[in-house]
């Protein structure tokens, strides 16, 4: 349906625009303009510095719901028309074009390796979904074109959905592309119809976050232990490795932990959260959360699925760290005994928190990825995460493309301003086209992740294979600040609602542990 609306929106735009002027609008300021002209010549190739799986092959699809999206500065897609050709204009359609203004500048290279910019700095309207049209003079020969992105007014973001480079003395540089109130308005009801339709496509998916699925939850506090609101009493000894027939908590101590799960059977709206005496007494699911056969824990998570948050739209089944081992009178929240904070915290928040720095390790194999959804969706979940308040300092992906023999493991790190992440491959990255270089199904691999101050240090190990490793210097990110608490996050947190709600996304864990210092006195 939206791509159906958003080809007529062109169509009306174009129409409503041709003749209509506006003394609030911008001056066209080139003669050569025209309505009608010969067809835009096509790209023999396009391809970009990085993306998310939307990739730029999306740029001439002539479908304004696809798009090329990479999160940086820099970051860049170009066209390769295989010959030197003469232009004197670009035109592209953004992402949200109507809601935020994107900044870029246009490169232009006879050869590939020498490059002339013709636009720099340039801003989109920020008013409009459709083609916008940036002209530059005197016209210049050029068989590659390159689209170098500077983000968005609201984040770090490049996200173009169609990019073309034009001569107006010989193709149509119609009016419409200059962006006008009129122009602006023919949008107009074209979006409202396109609310309409997205309404009734989420009502045709009402139940994907009613959480009204899976066998009825048997929580041992309710049933068979008697639980309190204090700390948890010491976890007796565990087997050196997982036994199939244990309970989780008789190969894991989880008495550190709480579990997110995607149900929500006592219809309150939240998810049914499993407490640190539940999961330490023995709790699992044998849908969800389980002991395999070979003693691993199983981790899985459908795309439908309750809301963990306000703050999410993705359905998970995984461990909250709970360094307050039960003890009720210790929030969840703040820089209290539950939490942790870096060495470079201030010296009141080092006294006050249950940790300092931190490990966490993990074993584990990937069972399966989602193979349905949208391009930048499929095959991807988070298995490991460092989260304050609000910002993560690390999440860690698994993504498997349903077209790939392996996947890719990669992480973001976001800072305290929220305005982007970076990306940092692993095995593989973020766009997930690693063949049979990445991690497979079933392989098992290890993780570590480990913050010592304002350094953070994440591997990825494999049985003959060389260690992945990345350090991110955290000094400028924000995390040192007052008031800043930290927890470890492990499990299958899936990143897909846009797939079937069946598909799911599962791991099987055969070590988890965390670690931290604890405050001296200096």
């Amino acid at each position: 349906m939206k791509h159906i609306y958003l080809k007529s929106l062109l169509a009306t735009s174009v129409f409503l625009a041709v003749g209509c002027t506006s003394t609030s609008d911008p001056v066209n300021e080139f003669v050569n303009n025209k309505e009608t002209g010969e067809a835009l010549l096509t790209p023999v190739a396009v391809t970009a510095s990085s993306h998310d799986g939307n990739g730029p092959d999306r740029l001439l699809d002539q479908d304004l719901t696809t798009r090329w999206s990479s999160a940086g500065d820099g970051e860049w897609a170009m066209l390769d028309f295989g010959s030197v050709q003469e232009f004197d204009a670009v035109q592209a359609a953004f992402s949200k074009g109507n809601q935020r203004q994107s900044k870029f500048d246009i490169q232009m290279s006879v050869d590939g390796e020498n490059w002339t910019t013709v636009l720099e700095s340039q801003m989109s309207s920020g008013k409009a979904l459709g083609l916008e049209r940036f002209q530059f003079e005197p016209a210049v020969n050029a068989r590659y074109v390159k689209y170098v992105g500077h983000g968005n007014t609201k984040n770090g973001w490049n996200s173009v959905t169609e990019l073309a480079a034009v001569n107006c003395d010989i193709n149509a540089c119609p009016s419409s592309h200059i962006i006008t109130s009129a122009v602006v308005a023919a949008e107009a009801s074209m979006i409202a119809e396109m609310k309409a339709a997205e309404k009734a496509y989420k009502e045709s998916r009402k139940n994907l976050r009613s959480g009204d699925f899976g066998a009825p939850a048997v929580y041992p506090c309710d049933t068979t232990v008697n639980c309190s609101r204090s700390e948890l009493p010491p976890t007796p000894s565990l087997p050196a490795t997982p036994l199939a027939g244990n309970a989780p908590s008789e190969n894991f101590d989880l008495s550190y932990w709480y579990l997110s799960q995607p149900f929500d059977h006592d219809k309150n709206e939240r998810p049914d959260d499993v407490s640190e005496w539940n999961l330490a007494n023995g709790y699992q699911h044998p849908e969800i959360f389980y002991t395999a056969d070979d003693g691993g824990l199983v981790f899985k998570s459908y795309v439908k699925g309750v809301r963990t948050s306000k703050n999410t739209k993705y359905a998970r089944t995984e461990l909250r760290e709970m360094l307050r081992r039960g003890n009720m009178s210790h929030s969840t929240k703040g820089v209290n005994k539950n939490n942790w904070v870096f060495s470079s915290a201030p010296e009141a928040d080092l006294k006050a928190a249950g940790g300092i720095d931190g490990v966490l390790e993990a074993t584990l194999k990937i069972d399966h990825a989602t193979t349905t959804g949208k391009a930048n969706e499929v095959g991807r979940f988070i298995i490991g995460q460092i989260h304050d308040q609000n910002d993560e300092p690390i999440r860690l992906y698994y993504r498997k493309l349903p077209n790939q023999a392996t996947g890719a493991v990669y992480f973001a790190h976001e800072s305290q301003d929220a305005t982007k992440e970076d990306f940092y491959p692993l095995v593989g990255g973020l766009t997930a086209e690693v063949g049979e270089d990445g991690i497979a199904l079933g392989e098992i691999f290890s993780y570590r992740i480990e913050v010592v101050g304002n350094m953070m240090t994440v591997s990825v190990m494999r049985e003959g294979k060389e260690d992945a490793v990345q350090v991110v210097d955290m000094s400028d990110s924000g995390y040192d600040v007052g008031g800043k608490y930290m927890y470890f996050k492990a499990g299958v947190y899936n990143q897909n609602i846009s797939g079937d709600l069946d598909d799911y996304a599962q791991a099987t864990f055969y070590k988890l542990e965390a670690s931290h210092d604890t405050y001296t006195e200096k």
